[in-house]
C-alpha cells in the first residue's frame, strides 16, 4: 500500500521548467534552438506584447471612431451652418441694413471658418468684407464689440492667405483689401503687431498694390511699429520704400527700433533694418530716437561688416539669397546699403551731434531724455561712427572738434573731459592698478558702467584728435592766439596719466588673464599648424575672439588698448618736451620685481622666438594664399560679387587669425609687451641694458657661441659643413679695402650685398690715395673709424653738388632725410640726356634707394656693436624708428602719424606761419589753397612741383576758417610724410635687418638719440679718471701714486673746455660723448701707456683697444699743445 495515496487515483500534472525534451526518444536536431528556460521566457513575452496589442487595436479603434463621430457631426454641423449662412445672403447684394445683422453673419462666419478644409470659405469671407465694407459707409460699425469683431476679421484674412494652395489674383487682391480694411479699425497690440507682419511677409507671391495696402494700414497705431520692423528686417522693394515713407512716422519707428534687443536679431535682419531705417528717415542725430537706433545697430554690425569697402553692385534681393544668406561676417554693403550708411557721414550733422550734450540753460529734457542720457546717446553713436568707419576716422574727430557750428559754448572734449573724470568707473581705476582686471571681466555690466565707458572712450578719441593740431602753447593753456586751449587743464593731466598708466598697464601685461587664457609655458607642445588645432592649448587663445569692453558691441579691449597706447605716448612725448609731470611720474616699477627684470625679459624674448619659429609654416602658408589672391584681385574682382565678398571674407579670417596669433605671443611675453608699448614704467638705464643683452643674445645665436670676433673667424675656417673654398668666400665677403675720401662708395659697394650679414664681425684695410695700406692691425678699432668716417661722409652737408646729399639739416642743424633727393636725382638724370622711364635711369632711381638702405644698415651696424657716434638726427625722424614696428623688419613707417608739433622740427618757419594761420580771425586773408610749391634739382637747376593737398580741385579750394584745420593737417602729412616716404621707408628697412624694430620700440626719439650717440652730459673728467687703465712705465705701482705725466694730464684734461674734452675722448674711442651709464661701461676700458720719452712726438692711439700713447711730457704746456694738435690733425693711424 502506497503511504502518499492521497485519495484520487488521477495522475498529477507535471511542469517541465528546465527545458529539456521529456520524451527521450525525441529527436533533439528538432528542438528550437536554445535552452528551455530561454525559450519559455521569450514564449511569455511574445504573449504579452500580443495581448498588449490587441487592447491597443481596441483602443485604437474606440479613439478613431470617435474622432471620427466628432469630425463627421461636425462637418454636419458646420454644412448646416454654412446653408444658413448662404441662404441669409442668398439673394443679397448690398450692404446690410444694420449694423447688428452684419455682426450676426460675421460671427456665424467665424464658426464654420476653416479655409484649408473647406476653401469656399474664402469666397464667403470676401462676400461678407466686400458687403461689409459697403455698410460701413452708411451704418456706423465702430464701438462695442466692433473692434474685437475687426481682429477676427482680420485674423481670417490672415488664415486664407496662409491656407492658399496657389496664388489666385483676384482672390488674393479682395482678401488684401478686406485685411486693409480691418487693420484700419483695430487697436493692435505689439504681439498682434508682429503677428500680422510675419504672416505678409512670409506669405509668397502677393501682389503688390493690395500688399502695400495691407502693410500700410496699422501705421495708425503706435504699437503696430512693433511689427513693422519685422517688415524692415529684410530686403523691401524700392517702391514700398518709398511708400512706406510717406506713411511711416519716423520718430516712432527709431524708438520702436531702439527698444529692440540684440538677441532677438540676426546680423542680416541688422544690416536691412539700418538700411531701410536710414531710408525711411533721414534724420539727423539731433533726433535722439534716430541716433539711439542707428547707434545700436551699428554697433551691432561693426565687427561682421567693412562699411568702407566698394559696394557690390547688386540689387537688394539678389544680395539677400546669394551673399547675405550664405554669410555672417566679413560682409560688404551692396549698393543701395552704402548709399544710405554714407548719410551718416555728414559733416555738418557730426558737427552739431555733442551739441545737445551742453546743459540746457533751462533746465528743460531734449527729445525725451535728460541731459546725461542725451550724452550719452551722442557719445555712443560717434564712438560706433568711429569703430565703423576706420579710414575716415580723422574727418570724424575734426567735425567732432569743432564742434557746433556758430557757437562760443566750451568745446565738446572739455564737456566730456568733465563727465569722463567724474564717473565712478574713471575714478576706480585712477585709484589703483591692480583690481581692473576683474572690472573688465564683468559679466553683467551695469547700465552705469556702459554709459560711464562709453563716455570715457569718446573723450579719449577726442582728446587724442586734439593732441595732434594743438600746440605746447595751446596744451599748456598759455597760447596768446588761442580762442580754446586745452580741454584737459594741466593740473588735471596728472590725474588722467595715472588713468591711463594703470589701464594701459593691465591690458598688456594682464592680456591672458582678460582673454580668460593662461599662456603655455610647455613650448614642446607648440608644433606648426597647432594654432588651427581644438586639442592644443594655444587653439583656446588663437580661436577666442577679444573681449569686449562692458559688453558694448565691437569695443574691443584690443581696440582699446590701441587707444591708450596711443594716448599715453603722446603725453610722454610732449612732457619730455615740456616736464610738466614729476620726473618719476611715468614709472610703474611697483609692478614688477626689478632685481630680476632684465633676466625675465631675456627669458620672455627667448620664448617668443622660439614660439614665432615653430608658427613659421603657418605663416608661409598664409603668405602664399595672401599672394594668390592679390595676384589676382584686379580680375576677380571684375567677377561676380559673390566671388569678391568671398575673398574679402577670407582675407578677414587671416587678419582675425594674424590677431588671434599675436594675443597668444602677448601673453607668452608680458614684460616685452610692456616696453614696446609703454617702455616709459621702466627706467631707461633698465632699457639700455635690456638692449643690449638683446644683442649679445642675437649675437650668440648668429655666431655660434663666439662673440669675440676672431674666435668667430677661427670658428668660420672649420665649419664641418663647408669646404674650404666656400669658408674663405664667407670670411672674403666680411673684409673691404677702403680708400680715404671715398669710405661711402667703397663701403657700399663690397658690404651692400651681405644684407643682415653686416651684424658679422668685419675687417677693414684702409688705403690711402695711392692705393698703400695704412698701418695698424684691425682689432676692433679700424672698424670703428670705418663706421664713424662713412657715416660722417655720407652726412656731409658741405659736399659739392656732383653728390647725393642723402640727409639735410634743420634750422637746429639736425638731420632728416632729404626729401627732394629723389627729384634732384631725376633732374640730374635729364641733364645726362636719360628720360624719367628708361631701364637706366629706373636703375639709378634703385640704387639711390638701395643707398638710403645701405645707410640704414651702417646707422644699425654701431648701434649693433655699441658704437657711439657724433650724429644728431632730427626728433620727428626718430620718433618713426621707434613706431616702425613690425616683428622682424621696419618695413615702413607703420605707426607714426605727422603732428603740428613735429613741424617744428623740420621747419620752424613752416610752423610759425601755419599757426598764424590756425589763429588768425579770418585765414582767407592769407590767400592760401591746398597747393604745396615744393623747389627741386642741383643750385642752378631748380625746379618747382606742384603737389595737391586736395585732389583733385587743390588749386581751386581757398583755405578758410572752416577748412584751415584740414590744411595744417594734409601739410603736416605731406612735409613730415608723404614727400620723403621712398627715402624714410629704404633707411628704415636696412636699419630693420640690424636692429629688430621691437628693440627700438622700447626707446622715444630723445632716448634713442642717447642710444646713437651718448649721454649729451658733459664729459666728468673724475669718473674717467677712476675707470683709466696705465700701462708700461705709467702703470701705478705699490705707492699708488701716479706717474708725474700722467699727473699732468689729468690737470691739462681738468682745466679744458669741454668741446676740447670730446675731441680727445674721439681721438682715442672714435667717439666724443661717454658711455650712458658712465665711463666703468667702456669696453675696453679707457687706457694710458707711455711711447717714449721724446717730446716732440705727438701723442697717439689704439682705438682697436681704446688706448692713448702718451709720451713723457715733463710740461704742462708742452703736453696741452701736442694733444690738442693731435686731437686736431683728424690723421688716423698712419699718424705715427
Amino acid at each position: 500500500m502506497y503511504q502518499t495515496f492521497t485519495g484520487s487515483g488521477r495522475r498529477p500534472r507535471q511542469v517541465n521548467l528546465s527545458g529539456r525534451p521529456t520524451n527521450p526518444f525525441a529527436n533533439s536536431t528538432t528542438a528550437p534552438g536554445g535552452s528551455g528556460a530561454q525559450q519559455a521566457v521569450a514564449s511569455a513575452q511574445q504573449d504579452r506584447i500580443a495581448r498588449q496589442q490587441q487592447r491597443d487595436r481596441i483602443q485604437a479603434s474606440s479613439r478613431i471612431q470617435k474622432v471620427w463621430r466628432g469630425h463627421h457631426t461636425r462637418r454636419k454641423t458646420f454644412k448646416t451652418w454654412r446653408q444658413v449662412w448662404d441662404d441669409v445672403e442668398h439673394n443679397a447684394h448690398t450692404a446690410y441694413p444694420t449694423s447688428e445683422a452684419s455682426l450676426r453673419q460675421l460671427r456665424r462666419l467665424m464658426l464654420f471658418f476653416s479655409p484649408k478644409a473647406e476653401p469656399s470659405d474664402v469666397k464667403r469671407l470676401t462676400w461678407y468684407g466686400t458687403r461689409q465694407i459697403t455698410t460701413s459707409e452708411t451704418v456706423p460699425c465702430d464701438g462695442g464689440p466692433w473692434p474685437r469683431a475687426y481682429a477676427k476679421l482680420q485674423a481670417a484674412c490672415v488664415a486664407a492667405l496662409r491656407a492658399r494652395s496657389k496664388p489666385d489674383a483676384d482672390t488674393d487682391r479682395e482678401v488684401l483689401g478686406i485685411l486693409a480694411y480691418a487693420a484700419r479699425q483695430t487697436p493692435f497690440t505689439a504681439r498682434e503687431a508682429i503677428a500680422y507682419y510675419e504672416a505678409l511677409t512670409s506669405t509668397p507671391r502677393l501682389p503688390a498694390e493690395p500688399l502695400q495696402g495691407a502693410l500700410l494700414a496699422p501705421l495708425s497705431s503706435r504699437a503696430a511699429y512693433k511689427g513693422l520692423v519685422i517688415l524692415l528686417g529684410r530686403p523691401l522693394d524700392p517702391e514700398l520704400l518709398q511708400l512706406l515713407k510717406t506713411a511711416a512716422d519716423p520718430q516712432v519707428l527709431s524708438e520702436a527700433i531702439a527698444s529692440l534687443r540684440d538677441r532677438t536679431t540676426s546680423t542680416r535682419e541688422r544690416l536691412w533694418l539700418l538700411g531701410n531705417l536710414i531710408f525711411l528717415t533721414g534724420q539727423s542725430p539731433s533726433n535722439m530716437a534716430f541716433t539711439a537706433a542707428v547707434g545700436r545697430l551699428l554697433g551691432g554690425l561693426a565687427d561682421d561688416v567693412d562699411f568702407e569697402s566698394p559696394a557690390i553692385d547688386v540689387d537688394n534681393a539678389t544680395f539677400d539669397h546669394d551673399i547675405l544668406s550664405n554669410m555672417n561676417t566679413g560682409l560688404v554693403l551692396n549698393t543701395f546699403l552704402r548709399q544710405q550708411v554714407l548719410t551718416l557721414l555728414d559733416k555738418h550733422k557730426i558737427q552739431n551731434l555733442l551739441s545737445t550734450t551742453q546743459p540746457a540753460s533751462n533746465g528743460m529734457q531734449v527729445g525725451g531724455h535728460t541731459g546725461a542720457e542725451n550724452a550719452q546717446i551722442l557719445a555712443s553713436y560717434a564712438l560706433t561712427l568711429l569703430r565703423c568707419f576706420p579710414r575716415r576716422a580723422d574727418d570724424i574727430r575734426m567735425w567732432l572738434h569743432l564742434g557746433p557750428t556758430n557757437s562760443d559754448t566750451a568745446s565738446p572734449t572739455g564737456y566730456l573731459w568733465n563727465a569722463a573724470k567724474s564717473s565712478a568707473t574713471f575714478n576706480d581705476i585712477r585709484s589703483s592698478s591692480r583690481g581692473i582686471v576683474s572690472l573688465l571681466q564683468t559679466t553683467f555690466p551695469s547700465q552705469q558702467q556702459r554709459d560711464d565707458w562709453t563716455v570715457i572712450l569718446v573723450f579719449l578719441e577726442m582728446f587724442s584728435f586734439d593732441l595732434k593740431i594743438m600746440d605746447d602753447e595751446e596744451f599748456m593753456g598759455s597760447s596768446p592766439h588761442a580762442k580754446k586751449n586745452s580741454a584737459v587743464p594741466v593740473a588735471d593731466v596728472a590725474s588722467l596719466v595715472t588713468f591711463l598708466k594703470n589701464l594701459g598697464f593691465t591690458l598688456v601685461y594682464d592680456a591672458a588673464e582678460l582673454n580668460s587664457t593662461a599662456p603655455v609655458r610647455d613650448l614642446s607642445a607648440l608644433q606648426p599648424r597647432r594654432f588651427t588645432s581644438a586639442s592644443s592649448s594655444a587653439t583656446d587663445l588663437a580661436d577666442a575672439k577679444p573681449m569686449t569692453v562692458a559688453r558694448l558691441p565691437g569695443l574691443t579691449t584690443e581696440y582699446l588698448k590701441g587707444v591708450i597706447t596711443a594716448l599715453l605716448r603722446a603725453l610722454y612725448e610732449r612732457d619730455s618736451r615740456r616736464h610738466f609731470l614729476p620726473r618719476d611720474h611715468w614709472l610703474m616699477t611697483e609692478r614688477f620685481d626689478m632685481s630680476n627684470f632684465t633676466r625675465d625679459v631675456v627669458a620672455e624674448e627667448q620664448s617668443r622666438k622660439e614660439v614665432e619659429s615653430l608658427d613659421a609654416e603657418d605663416k608661409d602658408d598664409e603668405s602664399d594664399e595672401e599672394d594668390l589672391t592679390l595676384s589676382n584681385g584686379q580680375s576677380l574682382r571684375s567677377g561676380s560679387g559673390y566671388a569678391s565678398v568671398l575673398r574679402r571674407q577670407e582675407a578677414r579670417e587671416r587678419a582675425q587669425k594674424k590677431a588671434s596669433r599675436q594675443r597668444y605671443l602677448e601673453a607668452v611675453a608680458p614684460r616685452l609687451e610692456i616696453l614696446q608699448n609703454m617702455p616709459f614704467f621702466i627706467p631707461f638705464h633698465v632699457r639700455v641694458q635690456i638692449f643690449r643683452e638683446f644683442v649679445e643674445l642675437d649675437q650668440l645665436k648668429r655666431r655660434d657661441g663666439f662673440l669675440d670676433p676672431d674666435m668667430w673667424r677661427q670658428s668660420m675656417m672649420f665649419q664641418p659643413q663647408m669646404n674650404v673654398p666656400l669658408r674663405r668666400d664667407a670670411l672674403e665677403r666680411h673684409h673691404a679695402k677702403i680708400k680715404r675720401t671715398q669710405e661711402f662708395q667703397d663701403a657700399y659697394e663690397q658690404f651692400y650685398d651681405l644684407g643682415d650679414a653686416l651684424k658679422e664681425p668685419i675687417q677693414i684695410t684702409f688705403v690711402d690715395k695711392w692705393d698703400m695700406p695704412e698701418a695698424g692691425i684691425d682689432g676692433g678699432g679700424v672698424t670703428k673709424e670705418f663706421l664713424t668716417s662713412v657715416i660722417t661722409q655720407a652726412f656731409d652737408q658741405h659736399a659739392d653738388d656732383a653728390h647725393t646729399h642723402f640727409f639735410i639739416e634743420n634750422d637746429q642743424h639736425l638731420l632728416y632725410p632729404n626729401p627732394t633727393s629723389f627729384e634732384d636725382a631725376r633732374i640730374r638724370l635729364q641733364e645726362m640726356g636719360l628720360k624719367k622711364d628708361s631701364a637706366d635711369a629706373r636703375e639709378h632711381m634703385r640704387e639711390l634707394q638701395k643707398q638710403y638702405e645701405f645707410l640704414g644698415r651702417i646707422i644699425g651696424k654701431c648701434l649693433y656693436e655699441g658704437i657711439l657716434i657724433d650724429v644728431n638726427f632730427a626728433p620727428f625722424f626718430l620718433k618713426k624708428w621707434a613706431l616702425s614696428g613690425g616683428s622682424n623688419s621696419a618695413t615702413n613707417e607703420s605707426h607714426y602719424r605727422p603732428t603740428v608739433n613735429d613741424l617744428r622740427e623740420l621747419d620752424e618757419s613752416l610752423y610759425r606761419g601755419l599757426l598764424a594761420v590756425k589763429h588768425a580771425e579770418n585765414a582767407e586773408a592769407f590767400d592760401l589753397t591746398f597747393v604745396v610749391d615744393t623747389e627741386v634739382g642741383p643750385e642752378g637747376r631748380k625746379e618747382i612741383i606742384e603737389v595737391d593737398l586736395m585732389p583733385p580741385n587743390g588749386a581751386n579750394t581757398l583755405v578758410t576758417n572752416e577748412n584751415r584745420l584740414t590744411y595744417i593737417n594734409r601739410m603736416a602729412a605731406y612735409k613730415l610724410q608723404a614727400q620723403s616716404k621712398y627715402q624714410t621707408n629704404a633707411f628704415l628697412r636696412g636699419l630693420g635687418d640690424i636692429i629688430q624694430p621691437s628693440w627700438l620700440s622700447m626707446f622715444n626719439q630723445l632716448e634713442l638719440q642717447t642710444l646713437i650717440g651718448g649721454s649729451g652730459a658733459g664729459i666728468d673728467v673724475q669718473d674717467l679718471r677712476k675707470n683709466t687703465l696705465y700701462g708700461g712705465t705709467y702703470q701705478i705701482g705699490s705707492d699708488g701714486q701716479e706717474h708725474p705725466s700722467i699727473k699732468l694730464f689729468w690737470k691739462v684734461m681738468q682745466t679744458m673746455q669741454d668741446e676740447d674734452r670730446r675731441k680727445v675722448l674721439k681721438f682715442v674711442t672714435s667717439t666724443p660723448r661717454g658711455p650712458l651709464l658712465g665711463f666703468s661701461h667702456l669696453n675696453p676700458r679707457f687706457s694710458i701707456r707711455d711711447s717714449g720719452q721724446d717730446e716732440n712726438r705727438f701723442p697717439t692711439t689704439s682705438t682697436c683697444v681704446n688706448l692713448l700713447k702718451l709720451p713723457m711730457y715733463k710740461s704742462e704746456k708742452v703736453l696741452r699743445e701736442k694733444l690738442l694738435a693731435a686731437v686736431n690733425s683728424g690723421a688716423g693711424f698712419d699718424l705715427s
